[in-house]
């Protein structure tokens, strides 16, 4: 018994290593004290400095406030409004430096959306990079996006996610009104709840067996 709940206990560990392949983030922020104000959002994705890696942010799942009618995108940017429920595709790698949507917004008492991180710099570092990949959630009270809002960052950042070098992923809410946490992947949940089953039921085994040789 000993022997097999080692075996799948490697596999276990091996399935969970893969499944944590990708990482997603869920973005919150309370804007109640603005709420029914007119502003824009900025969502951006640049690349370490001398790396030669490409690194993929999709934004997805906006809920709160309203598109505010204009978007406007550069360098490797995609899909969107974001804020009307459309996924935004932000690429950064070597050929780009900006990778950026900008949209006018009208705010609600809150907004949530989640970002899911991809690709070699995440998944293959090779370390080469001197400086880090970073995700930008930006907030401005006004639609040209100058005047940042329920942040003290004077380019209007709220949240940032932020991938080393080394592939080593951290998050921050900039505004004290923001938060960024991490989200556990289905694939890693559905691990841990047969991880569970298994020891569980290697454990119902055991005391059978031991009940039966009293």
């Amino acid at each position: 018994m000993q022997k097999i709940c080692l075996f799948f206990s490697i596999l276990l560990l091996a399935g969970a290593g893969n499944a944590h392949a990708d990482e997603v983030f869920l973005v919150t922020m309370n804007t109640s004290s603005i709420s029914g104000d007119s502003g824009s959002l900025d969502f951006s994705l640049s690349p370490g400095a001398g790396s030669d890696q490409s690194l993929t942010a999709t934004v997805y799942n906006f809920a709160g406030g309203s598109y505010g009618g204009s978007m406007s995108q550069d360098g490797n940017a995609t899909g969107g409004p974001v804020t009307s429920g459309s996924p935004l595709t932000l690429l950064a790698n070597s050929a780009s430096q900006l990778n950026d949507d900008f949209e006018t917004f009208d705010y609600g008492n809150s907004l949530s959306f989640l970002v899911s991180l991809s690709g070699p710099a995440l998944t293959a570092p090779d370390g080469i990079g001197t400086s880090s990949c970073e995700f930008d959630f930006e907030t401005f009270s006004d639609e040209p996006g100058s005047d940042p809002v329920l942040t003290d960052d004077p380019n209007g950042i709220s949240g940032l996610i932020d991938i080393s070098p080394e592939g080593i992923v951290s998050s921050a809410g900039i505004s004290p009104d923001a938060t960024v946490a991490s989200v556990p992947e289905p694939a890693s949940l559905w691990l841990f709840a047969g991880s569970i089953g298994f020891f569980g039921a290697a454990f119902v085994v055991r005391r059978v067996g031991e009940l039966s040789n009293r």
